[in-house]
């Protein structure tokens, strides 16, 4: 969309860019919703806004994605793109944070798949780069330093220095224990100056120590010396470090080179982190101003209602005693024209940059803080002439400025497009700046343009109020306080309360009298009448919000008991399901004991110690009296190829090597694991891993308590770096 910024001040759209990049974890993500624009194909901003709503669901259900404190590697890939080109150690290690986020975004997505199926397709999409992050994580520390793992030759040559600094360091520490070494020595300790391998000598006795000085202390007293009988030992030391040096630079430049290799698929990862970082910073940013996804209108209405001031909006989130007023903002095609008047510092700019705000907000994709069933057209441009811009440098005033800006409006405008208009015909003569701004007016409704000005001019009213296609406004104002209510009533124009203001603010009452005697009696009698409108609007408004302001409450119990009710009858479907399967499977054993028992009774002689003891088996094998219900029915390992071969339970082919529990509560953790730990042992697995994340450790508790005492498995540990570190646990399962 074409937003018309350079004229005026504009909507400050700049100002809820950085508000949205507030909200933003990655780099990426801040930097697109810093240079975010409007849509302007509806198919776009549908999905736009589909996105946005998913993932608000998916933080309601799985919490923020783990998105990890991942550095800018878009500089090292820009490096990396020419050929030749070395990237230095830690730009390296920086992709293995990146890579390994990539591993648990496509895992989240996998866990917030049911409430978000959309952005799970995104999350899968992520590259996983797996021979990558082996290569880079086996040669480099995670501050860039190459290990010995990086190559068996570099792994060779570093064996070779740490001796030959052992061998050097030996021949030095004896030199202490030589006769004489007491005036000899300043100190007994070994250093290095220069990559060389030093003493300390002090001055007086360099005669009786054979060697190069290589420094001295800041008084003189102390020469550090390369005694004679180690300078061949230490040239074999530099040239075996020069060795180490140019294998180090071999390894980083064939890293740099697999990187370049893997370039396609690591724009891919990197600029789909920043897609999705983008749709969860409008989903934060919707959900902390408790807004609502907009419908988009196939036509040209415009239907906000209870708009709130996004930028207020954040700034009452700093300072709760400062509410925010919502207005309602109609416009249609039969009466695209909106002339808005009322007093200075009533509200009339507000609401006009409210109205461009939400406009361009949700071509954006982002929900809007108005009321359900509030809707938009889709705009091709928008327009903003708002606030003094008077250019210096053009040595243009006021008046000329708005004409200027007007004549480029009017050179591109179409019936796509929305223009906003503050102090319409200020600035000049108003009878003329009336009749201009009427004409303008007229011929922006000619084509087809939906149109917001605000004005103070009388005669602009009297258009408004007759004219076929426009609509008077007025913020209301509270004449008895004298201050403004910010609340837009329709159909109706505003007063100034010029006089009055002027009179609370000291003006002497001669003046006051003789400004009203000035005024024409039709200016009076059309004021009076606009006091008693006013004082008659504001109290079928104030009736009006209290019995919203009930239904709104109403509403909300009515949800919360629906709500309960609908966890109720899952809790009894889950509890009824649970106590059926631990049935099934209790009448399945006892039914096989049984039958042993038939079996061993046709075979063997029917004595009475036989039948008791067959009586004793199958007591043993009836269910006790009816205890608290477990939780779950544990398959122990001799079980497992019986069950298979008699209840006829189909083997498991399709269990994952790991479970994703991050976000779940504790409760919802054990159920998981109990399951996915009876799963993953009928499907032969060996080795499974638990993502609990770190968090505050509760989750990671409940699990590892739930592990000491489960009879299927056999060990289990945090994750090693590679693994998730101590957001996982790694668990082997018991074989048969």
């Amino acid at each position: 969309m074409h937003v018309g910024r350079l004229w005026g001040r504009g909507v400050e759209w700049d100002e809820v860019r950085a508000l949205l990049a507030h909200e933003a974890d990655t780099p990426m993500g801040q930097e697109q919703a810093l240079t975010l624009e409007p849509a302007t194909e509806s198919g776009a901003i549908r999905q736009a806004l589909t996105e946005t709503r998913e993932g608000r669901q998916a933080l309601a259900e799985a919490g923020p994605p783990p998105w990890g404190a991942l550095p800018d590697v878009r500089p090292s890939l820009e490096r990396a793109r020419v050929p030749e080109a070395l990237l230095e150690g830690p730009e390296l290690a920086a992709l293995v944070p990146l890579i390994e986020a990539g591993s648990r975004l496509r895992a989240y997505g996998r866990g917030a798949a049911p409430v978000a199926p959309r952005l799970a397709v995104r999350f899968s999409s992520l590259p996983s780069l797996t021979p990558l992050h082996e290569l880079l994580s086996r040669s480099l520390t995670p501050e860039g330093t190459l290990t010995d793992e990086a190559s068996p030759r570099l792994r060779t040559i570093r064996r070779k220095i740490r001796e030959q600094r052992a061998e050097i360091v030996k021949v030095l520490e004896a030199l202490f224990h030589s006769r004489g070494a007491e005036t000899t020595f300043q100190d007994r300790y070994v250093t290095l100056r220069h990559g060389r391998y030093v003493v300390p000598v002090r001055a007086e006795a360099l005669p009786r120590l054979k060697g190069i000085v290589h420094d001295r202390s800041q008084s003189g007293a102390t020469l550090f010396v390369e005694p004679e009988r180690v300078v061949e030992m230490n040239n074999d030391l530099v040239q075996t470090v020069r060795e180490e040096e140019t294998e180090c630079l071999r390894i980083l430049q064939a890293l740099t080179d697999e990187v370049r290799a893997a370039l396609p698929e690591l724009d891919t990862l990197v600029e789909g982190i920043g897609d999705l970082d983008l749709i969860f910073a409008r989903a934060e940013m919707a959900e902390h101003m408790e807004a609502t996804e907009p419908e988009i209108d196939a036509g040209r209405t415009i239907a906000l209602t209870q708009a709130r001031h996004p930028l207020l909006l954040a700034q009452s989130w700093k300072e709760p005693g400062r509410p925010v007023v919502p207005v309602d903002l109609h416009l249609d095609a039969d009466r695209p024209l909106l002339l808005v008047t009322g007093p200075n510092a009533g509200g009339k700019t507000v609401a006009l940059k409210t109205l461009g705000l939400l406009s361009l907000m949700a071509q954006a994709g982002c929900h809007l803080p108005v009321n359900e069933g509030s809707r938009l057209p889709v705009l091709s441009r928008l327009f903003a002439v708002i606030g003094d811009d008077q250019s210096v440098a053009e040595n243009l005033s006021t008046f000329s400025a708005f004409v200027k800006q007007v004549r480029e409006i009017l050179e591109q405008v179409d019936d796509r497009s929305l223009v906003l208009l503050d102090e319409l015909g200020a600035g000049t003569d108003p009878d003329e700046g009336a009749a201009l701004a009427q004409a303008i007016l007229e011929d922006l409704q000619s084509r087809g343009a939906l149109v917001m000005a605000t004005t103070h001019l009388e005669p602009l009213k009297a258009f408004a109020s007759t004219h076929r296609g426009a609509r008077n406004a007025s913020v209301e104002f509270d004449g008895a306080r004298l201050a403004p209510t910010f609340r837009l009533l329709y159909d109706r124009p505003g007063q100034s309360y010029a006089l009055t203001i002027a009179a609370r603010l000291g003006l002497h009452d001669r003046l006051i009298d003789r400004a009203h005697s000035h005024r024409s009696t039709q200016a009076r009698n059309l004021q009076e009448l606009l006091q008693r409108l006013d004082a008659e609007a504001r109290q079928s408004a104030d009736r009006a919000a209290e019995a919203q302001r009930r239904e709104s409450q109403a509403a909300a119990l009515l949800a919360r008991a629906q709500k309960e009710i609908e966890t109720a009858q899952a809790k009894a479907k889950e509890i009824v399901a649970r106590a059926k399967a631990e049935a099934q499977a209790l009448l399945a054993d006892i039914k096989r004991k049984i039958a042993e028992e038939w079996e061993r009774l046709k075979s063997e002689e029917r004595s009475k110690r036989a039948l008791e003891a067959t009586r004793k088996r199958l007591a043993e094998a009836a269910p006790p009296a009816p205890p608290a219900p477990a939780r779950t029915v544990v398959l122990t390992p001799s079980w497992r190829d019986k069950l298979r071969e008699s209840v006829r339970m189909p083997e498991k082919t399709d269990v994952p090597d790991e479970l994703m529990l991050i976000g779940k509560t504790t409760d919802e953790g054990r159920d998981l694991v109990e399951k996915y730990l009876d799963d993953a042992f009928l499907a032969g697995r060996r080795i499974v891993r638990l993502v609990h994340g770190k968090g505050t450790g509760a989750l990671r508790k409940a699990v590892h308590e739930l592990l000491a005492v489960h009879p299927l498995v056999e060990s289990f540990r945090p994750g090693t770096p590679n693994e998730g570190g101590g957001g996982a646990t790694v668990v082997e399962l018991k074989v048969d």
